[in-house]
């Protein structure tokens, strides 16, 4: 593949109402953008977030540091009007850099269907989850403008369009699985494809079938947690969090298992090369949401993603994954 990628994200709305980056100081950000380039040896970086000034400055070291960038403006439970307002903002980021010679690709939203209002029925991310899993159910006005595809697409396209006005270069979607996206206004397929119990058999033909868009695919996003058995859960490990009583716990009974989270990273990385797929990236390269303890009913980032494990102190530790991706993408010997 072409694209060795790794998701960064600069800070992003929970559902808890937090953000998950309170603090990115522009030291951090260049120290963990320069590992990213150097020690993973990444080719391409995904930035995400919903703050402009963090997005630009991110991106501007990525390209900087030769990354090529795919610039993700991301605002979770966010009307239309503002969604499309980031995109906007974050086009005229994007044409400025492509105009300075920079490899930008901008992704002009994320799984709307889940994580933006007003697509699918409910007030919040695990609202919508749950109403795509019981269509039936949905209230009679989510069909009366049409069927809910048509009404799905029109929003990427008219964000494609008003990107189209600011920049250039080329311009995709970060798609679920269950999106069913019409990829004509866009350069480049691009799935988050995530593995799990459900699509084990199934997501190599997936992702095969999408070749017949013509057109380049790209994982925009893949990853696994870090205990025993979070394969299984793939996208969804992130739920396996006690929040009752103003804490923020994993489950009881997980283990801790780095090596599974390096190995299903590893088979996930092996299927995209085998199925012909442009690039990859990897989710995510640290989580501070999501913070490390020696107490293991304490250690939050057992159901993190983050290729590093993020401590209260600042510290940042490469776990077994670092070390996977890393030698994955490592340029092959002359």
């Amino acid at each position: 593949m072409k694209i060795k990628g790794i998701a960064y994200d600069t800070g992003t709305p929970t559902v808890d109402g937090s953000t998950t980056r309170p603090e990115l100081t522009r030291a951090t950000l260049e120290r963990e953008l320069a590992v990213i380039a150097g020690e993973l040896h990444c080719t391409a970086v995904r930035i995400t977030g919903d703050d402009l000034t963090r997005l630009q400055s991110a991106a501007e070291t990525a390209v900087g540091l030769g990354l090529a960038v795919w610039l993700s403006p991301m605002a979770p439970n966010a009307d239309r009007a503002t969604t499309l307002g980031l995109i906007t903002a974050a086009s005229e980021v994007a044409g400025d850099l492509h105009r300075a010679g920079g490899d930008v690709t901008l992704v002009v939203g994320c799984e709307l269907s889940v994580f933006m209002a007003g697509l699918v029925p409910g007030e919040d991310i695990a609202a919508r989850l749950a109403a795509l899993a019981d269509p039936m159910g949905w209230p009679p006005e989510f069909f009366a403008a049409g069927p809910p595809p048509v009404r799905f697409n029109a929003l990427p396209a008219e964000a494609v369009a008003t990107a189209r006005q600011h920049f250039a270069g080329p311009v995709t979607y970060a798609a679920g699985l269950w999106e069913d996206v019409d990829w004509a206004p866009f350069d480049l397929v691009a799935v988050d494809a995530y593995r799990d119990a459900g699509n084990a058999d199934t997501l190599r033909a997936a992702l095969a079938a999408l070749h017949e868009q013509g057109k380049p695919v790209v994982a925009a996003e893949f990853g696994c947690a870090a205990f025993t058995g979070a394969a299984d859960h793939g996208s969804r490990a992130w739920t396996l969090v006690d929040r009752s009583n103003g804490t923020r716990r994993p489950h009881p009974g997980l283990v801790r298992d780095e090596a599974a989270q390096a190995a299903e990273l590893t088979s996930l990385l092996d299927l995209f090369t085998a199925v012909g797929l442009a690039g990859a990236f990897v989710f995510t390269y640290v989580t501070p949401a999501y913070p490390a303890s020696d107490d293991p009913s304490e250690d939050l980032d057992t159901v993190g993603y983050g290729l590093v494990r993020s401590w209260p102190d600042g510290r940042a530790t490469p776990k077994a994954a670092f070390t996977a991706v890393a030698r994955a993408y490592a340029p092959a010997p002359e």
